[in-house]
């Protein structure tokens, strides 16, 4: 059986990789990708020995500061030196380097015929930025099997832990962990500083740990801790083909909302409107399958969710409603934003869902926190919103989204695609 994916929203999954200032140029709205270990190839041997010459001089300049920041005590020294060590990594200036190196009309010929790939270039791509790379084989995007089958699994979870059996066993866990770590959930909230990161490591560690538990109870067969007791080996589901960069890719920046200090993040993201496959493929569960299942302990829930996969979409479609509806409630979104959430939700049908991947899918699509708000706020207000990375949260949380910048003043959300079985 084939899954078609569309993609409903510039979506970015990484490989790990960033793309530096060796490894691209701009030019006329494209990004042009090299393979930046030939990058001295193509340069002259003047350009060569003068390059390596000013990489020396500014990573000794680097370290020299690196090492006063480390030996400074007093604050605004440091924050002086901070500056100063800014200014010598701006001066590192591997893009400004290239452009000039290449100005030469022989060698600029030789980069633009001889570049791996182009993407589109939404926005202005500036000088030194470093690009997250999207997932590639031979440099051809496509959508891992993994990453699509990873959103199933926090379906499943959200409509299992739906079940009283499982709900009440998480609710007593973290009420307990509420009343273990009170003088400390109480002595964080809303602050910021060391003393709050030092507090939240060893919480965010404790709410890991229940997490974890919480995941084998809906994901294992009897609770084991045991990955050959998982429900979702039923499941496999193989990469997507490959596409051509240019057909499917294009880089932007990504803003964050709701923040004081704005930084450019730049992606390759995959366009909005492409369709990839996949295979998807349930074990036969006949009257052999079912009785080893019977014996490993799988509960008639679990066994009903794999039964087919009109279950598993089933659960995809009622974890992303209620995502998309969340979504909609966040109100620092541009009206444009919403309405194009209100699209995505009109696409998500019980048979042919909408499911959220990639990077930038943010927390509430990858953990147990949308069903915690729902079913007890008092906890997720008081325990889970002090129990996570960075800030201790008060009030609406999280606070902040990111959005793909599409230029001319335009945005969008990202992450979302649509799941088609194709018989």
């Amino acid at each position: 059986m084939k899954l078609q994916i569309k993609t409903l929203s510039p979506i970015h999954i990484g490989s790990g990789e960033k793309y530096n200032g060796l490894s691209y140029l701009t030019n006329r709205g494209k990004v042009l990708l090299y393979d930046s270990t030939k990058f001295m190839e193509n340069i002259t041997l003047k350009y060569s020995e003068r390059f390596m010459q000013w990489i020396e001089e500014r990573t000794a300049e680097i370290e020299w500061l690196e090492k006063q920041k480390r030996n400074e005590r007093d604050e605004q020294k440091r924050k002086n030196i901070n500056k100063l060590l800014k200014d010598a990594q701006k001066k590192l200036s591997i893009k400004e380097f290239i452009e000039n190196a290449i100005q030469d009309v022989t060698v600029k010929d030789k980069f633009n015929n001889n570049f791996s790939y182009y993407a589109e270039a939404k926005t202005q791509v500036y000088n030194n930025i470093d690009i997250e790379a999207f997932i590639k084989q031979n440099n051809k995007p496509y959508i891992p099997g993994t990453e699509i089958k990873g959103a199933i699994r926090t379906a499943i979870a959200y409509y299992l832990l739906k079940k009283d059996i499982y709900w009440n066993w998480l609710k007593g866990e973290l009420e307990n962990f509420g009343r273990q770590h009170r003088e400390d959930l109480q002595r964080i909230a809303g602050q910021r500083g060391k003393l709050v990161n030092d507090i939240k490591k060893k919480l965010v560690e404790g709410v890991g740990k229940i997490e974890e538990k919480l995941q084998n109870k809906l994901l294992r067969a009897d609770g084991k801790d045991d990955a050959k007791y998982d429900l979702l080996k039923l499941l496999q589901i193989g990469d997507s083909e490959l596409k051509k960069p240019p057909q499917c890719l294009f880089v932007s920046d990504l803003k964050t909302l709701n923040i004081s200090r704005q930084f450019a993040t730049f992606q390759e993201l995959c366009k909005k409107g492409q369709t990839f496959t996949c295979e998807i493929r349930l074990e036969n569960l006949e009257k052999n399958k079912a009785v080893v299942l019977d014996k490993l302990g799988f509960s008639e829930d679990q066994k009903k969710v794999v039964s087919n996969v009109k279950n598993i979409l089933q659960c995809c479609h009622e974890f992303s409603n209620r995502l998309i509806d969340e979504e909609l409630t966040y109100t620092h979104y541009s009206n444009e934003i919403k309405d194009k959430l209100n699209v995505i939700k009109k696409e998500n049908k019980p048979d042919s869902p909408v499911i959220r991947i990639g990077k930038n899918e943010g927390y509430m699509s990858l953990t147990m926190g949308l069903l915690v708000k729902d079913k007890d706020k008092t906890i997720y207000d008081n325990v889970l919103c002090h129990a996570t990375k960075n800030t201790s949260y008060t009030g609406s949380f999280p606070k902040t989204r990111r959005v793909v910048n599409l230029g001319n003043n335009d945005t969008d959300t990202c992450g979302w695609v649509k799941l088609t079985k194709i018989d």
